[in-house]
């Protein structure tokens, strides 16, 4: 009885503390970090920090991405499927021209009308063509970053095509845009860099009236696979018996994002804020196990394929939820289906529950209200996801039933698992007896029973809960469901903008601008931007 009145108290108190309070959210989000590169999933590598805080709230072990970095952070920031905003034919490329449409409304948008202050600190990737299109015109306060899509940990410029692209975007008591070239941090570890300042902005707001969202975007674990000297030795486990070497320099770069993680909520476990706090981990979509960045030495096994494709191995990836606000959920699994573009919607609903503060979302969203689901452990609202809608390639998710009809992307059969070197799966073969029989005699059409659609198209079907590796291909078998899920598909054709092309533009090049990524477009005049480059002397 004492103890039930002990609880009640407690809860009662907290409640009290926390009532009208606006929650600090931080959401933390890894750049291909695999299915099995979480030693939770059964890693052959060590992540002690990853999976202290997902035993600390909730595994999220139906989380789903888009196949690429910048498709799958425009639908997370617009709430919004991809083929809405035309990004969904390419990743977004360093003077392509693409970008993430200025008539968006964003999740840093939002957050500013209900009283937030905005911090990004790591990868933009939305584009940077001008000025209007980069974080501090897009609803962020402050963004200490950069703006392209894949980096040098040391050197800081794009591993590609080159150019300078590390900088600090801020306005000043005035409201003057101004910006900061950090070439005074080239040489330094950019994991750390970048932990430093998202350690800087918490203790900053320690004390502040308004709530923080600071979206903490880390470049670990894409190629290339960077680290300090010695990082490889110490987190590379002693007993491991793989001798894959990219295997092994993955090892030190998931060490730098294991220490980002922990160095951060070190400081915001120390903090008065820690109490109020949710804390979201994600990846942006699974690791690259296969094809040009294969050096990466990433694993999504046992799932199927990786980066870039339409299976499981690119679009399901590790993401929790963690800290005091999810801490009755301790130690839970939760395998309902959650999209990227749910989160502003869930969180929205945990602000409005807290404040009674909300505000009038764009009707056409995608992402639905998983509040349910994050905070109680219930079932998914969700009952389907339209992953991609192209001209070359479809794929949807209805229940447990997956469609991909056409290209599911390049790499299809045989997967690279450097962590598994032994295991070799070869997909879309028969898994039943009689299939097995079949197949042993050659009778099995090489990739399976496909059918083809009217355009000679391929399509797949897989039924996700009994075969979550997509190993077999049952479309043949269930006619009705493919004619069900293609019907279904044809009325998000309506919704679908023109796709965005990447145009290798002259006038973009960083050569035209000093070595250094800068926007080209004259929305926003040179001279209005108080733009200034820190060389290495400088403090």
């Amino acid at each position: 009885m004492l103890r039930t009145v002990l609880l009640l108290s407690s809860w009662i108190w907290g409640s009290l503390v926390l009532a009208g309070k606006a929650p600090n959210i931080v959401f933390i989000i890894a750049d291909d970090l695999g299915w099995n590169d979480v030693s939770y999933h059964g890693s052959d590598l060590n992540t002690p920090v990853l999976d202290q805080l997902a035993r600390e709230g909730l595994r999220l072990e139906q989380h789903y991405t888009q196949p690429e970095c910048s498709t799958t952070r425009a639908s997370l920031l617009t709430s919004r499927y991809i083929v809405r905003t035309g990004l969904q034919a390419d990743v977004i490329l360093n003077g392509g021209g693409m970008a993430l449409p200025l008539n968006e409304t964003l999740m840093s948008d939002y957050l500013k009308q209900l009283g937030y202050k905005n911090y990004l600190v790591g990868k933009w990737h939305q584009g940077a063509n001008s000025w209007r299109e980069t974080p501090v015109f897009r609803g962020f306060d402050y963004f200490y970053g950069y703006y392209g899509g894949q980096i040098h940990y040391f050197g800081h410029y794009h591993t590609k095509f080159g150019g300078h692209d590390f900088r600090r975007d801020y306005r000043d008591e005035q409201g003057n845009f101004k910006q900061d070239i950090l070439k005074n941090e080239l040489g330094n570890y950019l994991t750390k860099s970048l932990t430093d300042e998202a350690i800087r902005i918490v203790k900053e707001n320690e004390n502040s009236k308004d709530p923080m969202f600071l979206y903490f975007a880390l470049p670990n674990t894409h190629s290339p696979n960077q680290s300090p000297k010695g990082y490889v030795d110490k987190y590379f486990p002693k007993d491991s018996k793989i001798t894959d070497y990219d295997r092994k320099q993955l090892a030190g770069n998931l060490g730098g994002l294991e220490e980002a993680v922990k160095n951060l909520t070190d400081v915001l476990k120390a903090s008065k804020q820690w109490d109020n706090t949710l804390l979201v981990f994600i990846s942006d979509n699974g690791g690259a196990p296969q094809g040009l960045m294969s050096y990466a030495g990433q694993s999504n096994y046992p799932l199927r394929s990786g980066k870039t494709t339409l299976f499981e191995g690119a679009l399901r990836v590790p993401a929790f939820v963690s800290g005091p606000l999810v801490k009755h959920l301790a130690g839970k699994e939760n395998h309902g289906m959650f999209h990227v573009s749910d989160w502003f919607p869930t969180l929205h609903a945990l602000i409005k529950q807290r404040t009674g503060k909300s505000v009038k979302l764009v009707s056409e969203i995608d992402g639905v209200n998983q509040a349910g689901m994050i905070f109680k452990n219930g079932p998914s609202a969700r009952k389907e996801m339209l992953h991609q809608l192209n001209l070359g390639n479809q794929a949807y998710r209805l229940g447990d039933y997956k469609i991909i009809v056409g290209n599911p992307g390049e790499y299809d059969g045989y997967v690279r698992h450097a962590d598994k070197p032994d295991i070799k799966i070869k997909y879309d073969e028969p898994t039943d007896f009689w299939g097995k029989l079949k197949c042993s005699i050659g009778l099995c059409g090489g990739f399976g029973d496909f059918i083809t659609d009217n355009d000679g198209a391929k399509v797949r079907l897989y039924n996700l809960k009994e075969d979550p590796n997509e190993t077999y291909n049952i479309a043949a078998k269930h006619p009705d469901i493919v004619k069900k899920m293609r019907e279904r598909i044809e009325k998000f054709k309506g919704i679908v903008m023109p796709a965005q092309e990447n145009d290798r533009i002259n006038a973009a090049h960083h050569k035209n601008s000093g070595g250094i990524w800068v926007p080209w477009k004259d929305d926003v005049r040179r001279d209005q931007v108080d733009y200034r480059i820190l060389e290495k002397t400088e403090l």
